[in-house]
């Protein structure tokens, strides 16, 4: 069961990055990866602390977006350069299919946002990088918060 929906999503995360109509595939294995990392601490329910609920939600909206942004990065196509006479490597920004036309993204259009990108791209195809990828999001929004029985939710012990 995701913990999260797409109505807390856009009204309390303020989310604009997953259409609502992949939202629940994504909140759902979201969700699914929280609880390997949690040691299953959730699945009988949130806390019941109302500020532990919202900060749990938020880590599954965040790995929502994660997630969207690694497939989109993985739909846009990174050229591997194993084809082609020159093996140019980079962002594919369009592809022709007649006589093979591709253009490649340019540094400037890669612009502010080429960190952000450059670690989605890397951890496309990769389940350690993606799985760093995620840790590295979802951390923040989890350290601190308990179960009801004050038992940290990533706390590996029993």
């Amino acid at each position: 069961m995701a913990y999260a929906d797409y109505e807390f999503y856009g009204k309390n995360y303020f989310g604009n990055v997953v259409p609502e109509a992949d939202f629940p595939r994504l909140s759902e294995r979201a969700s699914d990866w929280l609880d390997t990392v949690t040691f299953d601490r959730l699945v009988d329910g949130l806390p019941s602390d109302e500020r532990t609920q919202k900060r749990i939600q938020k880590a599954v909206c965040a790995l929502s977006e994660t997630l969207y942004q690694i497939e989109q990065a993985v739909a846009s196509g990174v050229s591997t350069g194993e084809s082609g006479a020159d093996n140019r490597m980079g962002v594919i920004t369009s592809r022709s299919a007649g006589t093979e036309s591709i253009s490649y993204a340019t540094p400037q259009q890669l612009g502010s946002a080429a960190k952000e990108w450059s670690a989605l791209y890397a951890a496309a195809g990769d389940v350690s990088k993606t799985n760093d990828l995620l840790l590295k999001t979802a951390l923040p929004l989890l350290m601190g918060v308990r179960t009801d029985d004050g038992i940290p939710i990533l706390y590996a012990g029993i």
